[in-house]
């Protein structure tokens, strides 16, 4: 785990839970200064040494330590003034062997005349910083290296608004909650965001809606912001991967998204709050993708002259379908419709395939198919097959008779049998 903030300071909880390099070049025990070029850490820079500078990088740091103690911690400090520092982290994180990096501050643009106060701070919106094309490509080369990647998905002010990196394939946008559960008020809403976690509710007067860690100067403070959202979902994934160590990343990235709690997606909070408990507590039935067909919930549907079937398909995997096969059959495709055929003689064709299509099913959702049936007459016997197509996915395949009764009213009261496929359970 790698936490690259703007300045890190020891606090006594962190003993013991410090990465440790194996092997020290120049002082780099702990980590590295980016900034400064050394293993000092502390944040020396132009903004004011404020309490926010002394507290926020070890802040996030206790936040690792409260969910996944037993996970190596490697400090590396960034800074806005020293642009080169924010590529130059990433890239040593995973040099160093680093599966997980939270990155709680936002890669800015800055203002070319001093070139460090980012625009944002001069008035100016996020925009695309294009003068870090580096930490683009470092943020891509981590991604591809198995790592993962964790941001906030903005800034604090509770607004519609996106910002470049967390937008990006290669990093987890974390929206922020507050304790009832709900998106706080510091939540950003954006297209991107992946999956939540406190962040804390700034307006409250109370304590205990605050998020609390350790601070820089041996002390415990709250604070709000995407920022301890990012340092929590961090948290998670190195707790699940823990758990699943022979999970490759967009595997560990599947099982957050779609054991979060949550219905549906949502601009907050994304796919839903994570869910640690959940995750570490899947079995190996679930680590998988297993394509299902739900046969009561099958209706037949005249479009035009066009006769469509439509049927809910059922991962009952953590893994995402990208591509299921679902086809209709009239008649039984597992059994012989003639047995006087053979190779010299063949009969023609009984059991006939009557449509097709293809969707994508995420981990332990529905999705619903729509086949244009190929046949207007009447349907002898009504089946309906379907299985993964992506690389790699294993042979799980369903077929189900559906009997025409239930499909004239949609009430999904006749009775249905489903198959034992003999090569794919």
């Amino acid at each position: 785990m790698a936490v690259i903030d703007l300045g890190y300071r020891f606090h006594p909880e962190h003993e013991g839970h410090l990465w440790v390099n194996p092997e020290p070049e120049r002082g780099d025990i702990h980590g590295w200064d980016f900034v400064e070029d050394d293993e000092t850490l502390e944040y020396n820079g132009p903004l004011e040494d404020s309490q926010y500078m002394r507290d926020h990088h070890a802040f996030i740091v206790g936040e690792v330590i409260s969910v996944a103690p037993n996970c190596p911690i490697m400090a590396l400090r960034v800074g806005y003034e020293r642009q080169e520092s924010w590529a130059e982290a990433i890239n040593y994180a995973v040099e160093k062997g680093a599966n997980i990096l939270i990155i709680p501050h936002g890669v800015l643009t800055v203002d070319p005349e001093d070139g460090h106060t980012p625009l944002f701070y001069r008035g100016t919106d996020f925009t695309y910083p294009v003068e870090r094309r580096d930490v683009h490509e470092a943020l891509d080369k981590a991604y591809l290296s198995g790592c993962l990647t964790f941001m906030g998905t903005a800034d604090n002010r509770g607004r519609r608004v996106a910002a470049a990196f967390p937008a990006l394939d290669s990093v987890i946008a974390v929206g922020s909650t507050n304790r009832e559960g709900k998106p706080a008020d510091i939540a950003c809403s954006s297209e991107y965001t992946e999956v939540a976690a406190p962040g804390g509710q700034r307006s409250s007067p109370e304590p205990h809606d605050h998020v609390w860690s350790t601070g820089g100067a041996n002390n415990f403070v709250p604070m709000d912001g995407g920022c301890m959202a990012a340092g929590f979902a961090g948290a998670v994934a190195a707790l699940v991967w823990s758990r699943f160590p022979n999970l490759e990343n967009n595997q560990i990235r599947q099982v957050l998204r779609n054991t979060a709690r949550g219905k549906g997606w949502n601009p907050y909070l994304g796919h839903g709050i994570l869910d640690a408990y959940r995750a570490v507590r899947l079995t190996d039935d679930e680590l998988t993708q297993k394509i299902k067909v739900k046969p009561r919930s099958a209706a037949l549907k005249g479009v035009g002259d066009n006769l469509l079937l439509e049927v809910d398909v059922e991962n009952v995997g953590v893994f995402d379908v990208e591509r299921a096969l679902v086809v209709a059959y009239n008649g039984d495709p597992l059994k012989p419709a003639d047995r006087r055929g053979n190779m010299k003689r063949p009969v023609i064709l009984k059991t006939r395939q009557v449509g097709h299509t293809i969707v994508k099913v995420s981990g332990f959702e529905s999705a619903k198919s729509w086949i244009g049936l190929t046949e207007s007459g009447p349907l002898r016997e009504l089946y309906v097959q379907a299985f993964p197509l992506d690389l790699g996915a294993p042979l799980n395949v369903d077929t189900v008779r559906i009997p025409t009764r239930s499909l004239k009213d949609r009430s999904g009261a006749g009775t249905t049998e489903r198959l034992n496929n003999q090569y794919g359970h």
